[in-house]
């Protein structure tokens, strides 16, 4: 059979060392002290020496120039250059360990950071090899620069992605007969139809109005909201108008949109202006632009013909 204790000479250990195989003595490995030694024929053997010679170097040590590290620094850029992109001249200031002498020294210099259009909060540029320096010989690291979007200065634009949202006031009259308003782009105003019958909270979208795609010619939109302006105080007349809109409404019988659409050319004549055709003359103002001037005029002539008709 085989002796289950062959192997171990008369001191006790199967390495010849006597005893307790991780004690101190010759051959063996001491942890007295917390660290990690090894005793061999009378000197210390290095653990990176030994885990190479089992293992093949696995843990060699890194050989030749160090490269810089890289480095890290935030920007906040205001609304209108992350739009349309810019450049930024970026005051860079790190420590450099000098290998040699083992000193610290304090390094500023500037760089040049090119913003591309459509950048958003959150997002990271890299600038290759503007980080700090390496050992001789060796390239630089990089700069990441971590770019934070401000709101509009104006609090005209709410960003929503590649999207802007804007709130335009609009008039009880526009609201229900429709027309034009101007509207305050990312580059500049442009005219705007209002169709009738808009509703509270009507949302417009100008297509291809809002931000750039990163890198693309593709633009967003933008997001019109309406809001339609009540009047906190009127006059006698208007009231009188109001009210008799009102029974206009309730004998049509119809929807709340149908009955203001065809209450308009009714009791609101007079109270906004213009004979029943007025609304179809709007809408050849909204396709003709700036033609203000005329359909008021045309629509003062329409007054004067009809209270000939009633004399």
């Amino acid at each position: 059979g085989v002796d289950p204790n062959s192997g171990f000479n008369q001191q006790g250990g199967p390495f010849g060392g006597g005893g307790n195989p991780f004690g101190g003595g010759p051959g063996g490995f001491d942890f007295g002290d917390g660290s990690f030694h090894f005793h061999g024929g009378g000197g210390q053997v290095d653990p990176e020496e030994l885990f190479d010679a089992f293992f093949g170097g696995g843990r060699r040590r890194q050989r030749g120039p160090r490269p810089g590290a890289d480095l890290q620094m935030h920007i906040n850029l205001p609304f209108m250059d992350a739009v349309f992109g810019t450049k930024r001249d970026l005051n860079v200031r790190y420590q450099v360990r000098d290998s040699t002498t083992g000193k610290t020294e304090v390094k500023e210099r500037s760089v040049e950071c090119s913003i591309p259009a459509g950048i958003d909060s959150g997002m990271n540029l890299r600038l290759s090899g503007q980080g700090a320096e390496g050992d001789p010989g060796a390239p630089r690291g990089d700069l990441m620069v971590t770019v934070i979007v401000e709101e509009d200065k104006d609090k005209y634009f709410q960003r929503d992605g590649v999207d802007v949202h804007v709130e335009i006031p609009i008039s009880v009259s526009q609201a229900i007969l429709g027309g034009t308003v101007d509207v305050k782009t990312l580059t500049g105003i442009v005219e705007m139809k209002v169709p009738k019958g808009c509703q509270p909270d009507t949302k417009l979208m100008m297509r291809g109005k809002g931000i750039p795609y990163l890198r693309s010619q593709q633009k967003g939109n933008q997001i019109v909201h309406l809001q339609i302006q009540i009047p906190k105080k009127i006059t006698e007349r208007q009231e009188e108008l109001l009210r008799e809109f009102d029974k206009e409404t309730e004998k049509s019988g119809r929807g709340i949109s149908g009955r203001l659409a065809e209450a308009a050319g009714s009791a609101f004549q007079s109270f906004f202006g213009g004979g029943k055709n007025h609304g179809d003359k709007g809408g050849e103002e909204e396709k003709d632009h700036g033609t203000t001037e005329n359909k008021t005029s045309e629509s003062r002539k329409g007054e004067r013909g009809n209270k000939q008709q009633s004399a």
